[in-house]
């Protein structure tokens, strides 16, 4: 299955909740000081779209994908994720745009913007809650927390801090958005054997 650029196989699905064999894919991701993931999806789309649209050393145009991915970085260094991704530090985000699969770090144009960092992500198994309307933070938290707890019932041992992902275009209306919450599964979890 793809998430529209993205590999990946379901190992497990129970309602809206999912275990994902993620392949390694390509990222372009940008840190931003931010008070929540919303307003971190903002500050990283512009600089992440103009790439894209050929702001790069090759003035080539990059087919857009999703999810956007938001999560929150972490105090020390930290893989960036994709799709669209943010990641948390204190108040520091990493917001990140996946790329189609057709690329590699050698043929991927370089950004002329210094605040867009390129970067392979390895595969991974992650835990994934989905769920529909527009953003919130207070919605995110509660997903998250959701998957958390599933987590835990099925003997999943999570790593890392929860990523946003969203899917949709901004006018497209909130009853069929498509959003997900991703969570990093340590591959030796009993959950997983």
């Amino acid at each position: 299955m793809t998430a529209k650029g993205t590999e990946f196989e379901v190992l497990r699905h129970d309602g809206s909740f999912e275990v994902r064999r993620y392949e390694g894919f390509l990222t372009a991701n940008v840190r931003v000081s931010a008070t929540g993931y919303g307003y971190a999806t903002n500050e990283g789309f512009n600089p992440l779209a103009d790439y894209i649209f050929g702001n790069n050393h090759q003035s080539s145009r990059i087919a857009m994908t999703v999810p956007v991915s938001v999560s929150h970085a972490e105090g020390q260094k930290i893989a960036m994720t994709a799709p669209v991704t943010a990641t948390r530090l204190d108040e520091q985000y990493i917001v990140s745009f996946t790329m189609p699969p057709q690329y590699s770090m050698d043929d991927l144009p370089t950004p002329n913007n210094p605040m867009v960092a390129l970067e392979s992500i390895e595969p991974r198994v992650v835990a994934v809650v989905r769920y529909s309307g527009y953003f919130s933070e207070r919605g995110f938290v509660k997903e998250a927390d959701s998957l958390r707890q599933w987590m835990a019932e099925q003997g999943l041992q999570p790593i890392g801090e929860p990523v946003s992902a969203q899917y949709d275009a901004p006018w497209k209306p909130g009853f069929v958005r498509h959003n997900e919450v991703l969570i990093a599964v340590d591959p030796e979890s009993p959950g997983l054997v």
